[in-house]
């Protein structure tokens, strides 16, 4: 078995050793919070943007906690990687409690937890399922209240799909853990703009940059789901998978054009501009 670093409040384990109260806050009312920053042979992809994100979940969620030692707990972790792709995932809840109760203590600890794990990218197009999206209304908190999340993506699996894509009331939101774009019938990127129904994606940003510095048209805005049928590409962005293109979406008409050129350019883009975060990382 392939042993995974781990850390606890400070304490470097492996994973499987790490042992959690069951009164922890995560555990009872996922009053937590949690961060994934990736890596490629050893070097984070833009690691102060990932940290002022967890930063200020940590702040919006007013939870009191050190900063410096979740900086230092993530580096420690990344260091077990030795020079690999991969990513670190890394959580902080509110703390334990005394009994299971709503209401939180004033001098609650904070709890630190993380793991360091070896892993690509996904490159192969993946189906994904139409939804309505469930989730709760503070979806730019990067919260561990997934349950919505968990509850289509597996109905989508068991329609034999990687992911979702989500809307509210015809509206495109995002997909269970991305944030995704699409090639309108016009020839313009779209993507929904940021609201509390939308995760601020960091690889969102970095391909959002990339797009403003071409040629090529952008809009962030409100997306109808009925511009998929006439859609060519459409893809997902996030920290564990890149830039994802979609082959197809269940509920929709939608089918990936492999051979349209822009959406072959906005590849290049992407990829030319990893390379320079990565590069600004050393």
């Amino acid at each position: 078995m392939v042993k995974i670093a781990a850390i606890y409040q400070g304490e470097l384990s492996d994973l499987d050793k790490i042992r959690i109260s069951p009164l922890s806050r995560a555990y009872t009312f996922s009053d937590s919070i949690y961060e994934v920053i990736p890596y490629f042979s050893g070097k984070p992809l833009c690691f102060q943007k990932h940290m002022d994100r967890l930063f200020n979940c940590i702040s919006l969620m007013s939870i009191s906690v050190n900063l410096s030692l979740v900086v230092g707990e993530i580096k420690k972790l990344a260091d077990s990687l030795k020079n690999k792709d991969g990513y670190v995932y890394f959580q902080i809840s509110r703390g334990n409690d005394l009994v299971r109760s709503h209401f939180y203590y004033d001098d609650i600890e904070a709890e630190r937890f993380g793991y360091a794990m070896p892993s690509k990218y996904q490159s192969s197009p993946m189906d994904a399922m139409l939804c309505e999206d469930i989730r709760w209304g503070k979806c730019n908190i990067k919260s561990t209240s997934l349950l919505g999340n968990v509850l289509v993506m597996n109905e989508a699996k068991d329609k034999g799909c990687g992911e979702v894509v989500m809307h509210r009331n015809g509206m495109l939101t995002e997909a269970g853990a991305s944030n995704v774009f699409y090639l309108n019938r016009d020839g313009m990127v779209r993507t929904s703009a940021l609201s509390e129904n939308i995760l601020p994606g960091i690889t969102r940003e970095i391909l959002l940059e990339a797009l403003s510095e071409s040629s090529i048209e952008v809009q962030e805005g409100k997306c109808s789901i009925k511009d998929f049928d006439e859609s060519p590409s459409i893809w997902l962005t996030s920290s564990t998978k890149g830039l994802l293109p979609l082959k197809s979406v269940l509920g929709t008409k939608y089918i990936l054009d492999q051979s349209n050129n822009k959406f072959k350019d906005i590849q290049n883009l992407f990829e030319s501009a990893m390379k320079l975060h990565l590069v600004a990382s050393e």
